[in-house]
């Protein structure tokens, strides 16, 4: 293998990494990233952010948040921010 083949290819390789790092960040700005979903005892799905703090808790039916609250700290009450 020559040199400018091998430059050649660590250039196609340095590319292709960020590239992939672009897209993948991309992907995370459209996702859920940092959102964790869990069910309750009471089989109720509930997601909590991760950056803010808050639940979000959904009926049977997932088809209403019935709950918002937000934790302070750990070991702490959640404090409602709104519940219907």
């Amino acid at each position: 293998m020559n040199k400018t083949t091998a430059i050649l290819l660590t250039v196609i390789a340095t590319l292709s990494f960020i590239i992939g790092t672009t897209v993948q960040s991309k992907a995370q700005n459209k996702s859920f990233a940092g959102i964790v979903p869990f069910m309750s005892s009471s089989d109720r799905l509930g997601f909590f952010d991760q950056t803010s703090g808050k639940v979000y808790m959904y009926d049977n039916n997932f088809s209403e948040c019935v709950f918002v609250g937000q934790i302070q700290s750990l070991g702490q009450a959640i404090q409602v921010v709104s519940k219907s």
